[in-house]
């Protein structure tokens, strides 16, 4: 007979290292490994201590449908057997994560039921499910916890179950899908992975034995991290996939299907291995695909010569283990073409044309569009005189355009200006013979009218006009080009590091000024010039200036320019001989000090027994005092730190630190 008191001894995960997290995942597709690409061990059936009887083997793998009608293969466990998680790495810490999505089918006989045993069958200590009659359970957790605001949970129903522990709070937390029900202070480390231990599912201990239940498990994780609410809200919405799918080998192409042999394809990893995939291998296979770009992880750029079906296969592989995962995905290129016909219309009497447009060498079945907003089957258009685009869409989705000019026979003439050169700032009349009652002028920089038949254009640049002459129904066009000249381009002295006090020489040039004598320069601000009208000023500074310089030309064309002299400081760096972490915001962090420093190599701390207890390689980053999670002694520390100067010159200096509690 079990006391009902408090929390449980749950929780196992990965090894907790303080270099990043580490996770393993068991999906119990026919197996119970782990999921690949992932480095872990297998689990291992192991039989209920004590003389239970029960099943020959520890489980097998059955149909099953999940919440998310999602049909597959699931484990089951069977009466009075386990799993065993080995923990031959010593991986479960005092911070972990575990998540199982299971479904409690029918107990042993007995009231409880086993969930998690760290201590290897020997104790009775840990978290059972409790049976309320056939159907219902709840949990129980003996002999530390409180279980009595733990709602009853039917048998046959798949739940997200999550146990997680803060190794630096001693917060320990049990969620049923996302909500929270119970939350305990682990003050004692009751519930704390012990070295060398192996961490037990399912499987009941030998003081007092048989305490069994029959499971199917469809998911399984072990993380050396702790999960806030906000964490388990999205594991819970996403736990159909994070169930069923194994996101490591994921990748996406975009577009598909390709509309042209021509076009480039991204394929990019999508997948949750952080770039830059340090510890993978990624053997991509492009299906006779070349690519542009791209490397290891990705994104790439792909075309393929020919079209059709093409197959991309992504084989990702661990290095530490040699686990692969492969995953192969389908794109279509397609060699779509649009052809069109036209039988026109009449100007006078304002018959429409028909503008017939056809599909080549895409899928079928085609759908016509002339705006690319609304597609029809039919694939002919009443059309007046313009300019269309024409859009043909494909089976597959792929798009394709060309443009249309619609003309019909028409004694419309129109007759603009010839090209003409003006200077900047100048107007010209666009004198135009016609027999066209309306006109319409584009674009309309420039322009004073641009309904009428003779505008003004003042271009601020060079520009073609192009004017629609209009008669009834049709129209006739005519351009003129007005090229603006002494639209100078100036060549400045590009942005340049200077040194404090020496003269270093400006110049300005124009390779539309052929004479610089006739042209006229000022610069500004003038401080720290020798002549701030010259074309070749000399400055002499001590802090940092940007300098315009302003050119005309005796035609009152003009333009602008400028240049931005730093001024070099000395270069060095330098570290602090004491710190204090208190937390009280002063002196905190031990940082070294840079001076036109590009970047550091290496920032390491030693203590007194030359182990390192800081290393970085970031330019902003400096020790807190803490040393594997824990408050560092005070005392002598030794520091080494190598750096590039912005001139490329390299620093190395040594020292100490006084840590000061």
């Amino acid at each position: 007979m079990k006391l009902k008191l408090l929390l449980f001894p749950l929780l196992f995960l990965i090894s907790s290292r303080s270099f990043g997290q580490i996770k393993h995942t068991y999906r119990f597709f026919e197996d119970l490994e782990v999921a690949k690409p992932e480095c872990g061990p297998a689990l291992t059936p192991v039989r209920a201590a004590g003389s239970c009887g029960g099943a020959s083997s520890g489980g097998s793998f059955v149909q099953d449908v999940l919440p998310c009608s999602v049909q597959r293969k699931v484990y089951r466990n069977n009466l009075n057997w386990g799993l065993t998680y080995p923990n031959t790495d010593n991986a479960i810490a005092d911070t972990y994560t575990i998540q199982m999505y299971v479904k409690l089918s029918r107990f042993s006989g007995a009231q409880w039921a086993r969930i998690i045993d760290f201590s290897n069958g020997v104790s009775d200590q840990g978290i059972y499910f409790e049976k309320k009659d056939n159907n219902e359970f709840r949990f129980d957790f003996y002999p530390f916890g409180v279980r009595d605001d733990f709602p009853f949970l039917n048998t046959d129903s798949y739940n997200l179950i999550t146990f997680t522990r803060n190794g630096a709070t001693n917060t320990f937390d049990i969620y049923i899908n996302n909500t929270l029900y119970q939350t305990y202070n682990d003050k004692d480390g009751r519930y704390v992975g012990l070295p060398g231990n192996p961490v037990h599912l399912f499987r009941d201990d030998e003081e007092v034995s048989c305490e069994s239940g029959e499971f199917n498990l469809a998911y399984l994780s072990f993380g050396d991290n702790y999960s806030s609410q906000g964490d388990l809200d999205k594991d819970y919405a996403d736990i159909c996939a994070t169930a069923n799918i194994n996101p490591y080998a994921d990748f996406s192409i975009s577009p598909n299907p390709a509309c042209n042999n021509a076009q480039e394809v991204e394929i990019k990893y999508t997948g949750n291995i952080p770039a830059p995939g340090t510890g993978y291998t990624f053997q991509w296979d492009w299906g006779g695909g070349r690519v542009v770009s791209g490397t290891g992880m990705g994104p790439y750029k792909v075309v393929w010569n020919t079209t059709g079906e093409k197959k991309v296969t992504l084989n990702i592989t661990n290095v530490a283990c040699g686990n692969t995962i492969s995953n192969t995905k389908q794109i279509i290129v397609s060699d779509l073409t649009v052809a069109s016909t036209l039988t026109p219309g009449n100007c006078t009497t304002g018959q429409a044309g028909t503008l017939t447009v056809t599909g080549q060498k895409g899928t079928a079945p085609y759908q016509y569009s002339i705006d690319s907003l609304t597609f029809q089957a039919a694939n002919t258009f009443q059309v007046m005189p313009a300019e269309y685009k024409v859009y043909v869409k494909d089976g597959n989705g792929c798009v394709v355009s060309k443009p249309v000019s619609v003309e019909f026979a028409s004694d419309i003439t129109v007759k603009t200006i010839a090209d003409a050169t003006i200077c900047a700032g100048q107007t010209i009349t666009l004198a135009t013979t016609s027999n066209a009652t309306g006109f319409s002028w584009s674009p309309l920089n420039g322009l004073d009218n641009a309904g009428a038949q003779n505008p003004r254009a003042t271009p601020a640049n060079t520009t073609t006009y192009i004017v629609i002459a209009q008669e009834g129904a049709c129209t006739q066009r005519d351009t003129v080009t007005i090229t603006v000249t002494d639209q100078i381009q100036l060549v400045v002295t590009p942005n340049s590091s200077v040194i404090a006090g020496i003269p270093f020489q400006l110049s300005v040039s124009s390779p539309q000024i052929t004479n610089p004598a006739d042209a006229t320069y000022l610069w500004s601000p003038p401080e720290g010039l020798n002549d701030p009208t010259s074309r070749t000023p000399r400055a002499t500074l001590e802090n940092d200036q940007t300098y315009s310089v302003q050119v005309a030309t005796a035609s009152g064309c003009g333009a602008l320019g400028s240049v931005t002299l730093t001024v070099r400081q000395n270069e060095g760096i330098s570290l602090p001989t004491a710190f204090t972490p208190n937390g009280d915001g002063q002196n905190d962090i031990f940082m070294p000090i840079l001076r036109s420093i590009a970047s550091i190599q290496k920032f390491t701390i030693f203590n007194r027994w030359g182990q390192v207890v800081f290393h970085t390689t970031q330019m902003d980053q400096g020790w807190d005092g803490y040393f594997k999670g824990a408050i560092a002694a005070g005392g002598d520390y030794i520091w080494e730190i190598q750096g590039t100067s912005n001139e490329g010159k390299v620093i190395r200096k040594k020292g100490a630190v006084l840590l000061i509690r």
